[in-house]
């Protein structure tokens, strides 16, 4: 069983006059690592969950290697992974060298079998996952973060989330706010991201939450 919940459409989206409008967005019950699935896989097949995953690691490479001599490769019943491409826009076709054109990613077009397994049973989420930015002021916001910092040394984007009601894109507008001030500096990227206070020594927060 999968649930749902409804989100408002964004404002860049409506067009002028026209009535808000809600859509339904799946709500993620989490992440299924590889090794979790291989697991799964071995408790049902037999196969073993070593052997498994060096042909999923031979698999891999070897659709790399093919996506990036331009082909399009097809993963059994799962469907079609192919290159893709980035470069900036031109009107004529002298215009663009082929140094500026890069691989940039992989798009991934899954096959109507395999859409039609993956569809499974919705319902409704009794929690209201899709909620709005809490409206708290600025000054609230700031003691909070620094009553954080001064317990525990560091602080995350979906900590900051939790102390504070701020959703995600608002949560990182305000921390980056903060650094811009002075008040906090921002230690590592992506999974690792996390805020210091600005003049203090970096901690190493084991265990830190993931974003």
């Amino acid at each position: 069983m999968a649930f749902y919940d409804l989100k408002k459409k964004p404002a860049l989206t409506t067009k002028e006059g026209e009535k808000e409008t809600l859509y339904a967005g799946i709500v993620y019950s989490g992440t299924i690592t590889s090794e979790k699935l291989l697991e799964r896989v071995a408790e049902y097949s037999g196969f073993k969950v070593g052997d498994m995953e060096g042909a999923l690691t031979a698999i891999m490479d070897m659709m790399a290697y093919y996506i990036g001599e331009g082909y399009r490769v097809e993963l059994g019943d799962i469907g079609y992974f192919s290159g893709k491409l980035k470069s900036r826009l031109v009107e004529k076709k002298t215009d663009i060298r082929s140094r500026s054109i890069r691989f940039n990613g992989v798009n991934f077009r899954a096959s109507a079998a395999f859409k039609r397994k993956a569809s499974g049973e919705l319902e409704r989420s009794p929690h209201r996952y899709f909620r709005s930015s809490s409206r708290l002021g600025k000054e609230e916001l700031k003691r909070r973060l620094m009553n954080h910092l001064e317990k525990y040394g560091f602080i995350t984007r979906s900590t900051y989330t939790q102390l504070t009601g701020r959703l995600k894109k608002k949560a990182l507008e305000d921390l980056h706010g903060f650094v811009a001030e002075g008040l906090i500096r921002r230690i590592g990227a992506g999974n690792q991201l996390h805020f210091v206070k600005a003049e203090e020594t970096p901690p190493t927060p084991a265990g830190t939450p993931q974003e």
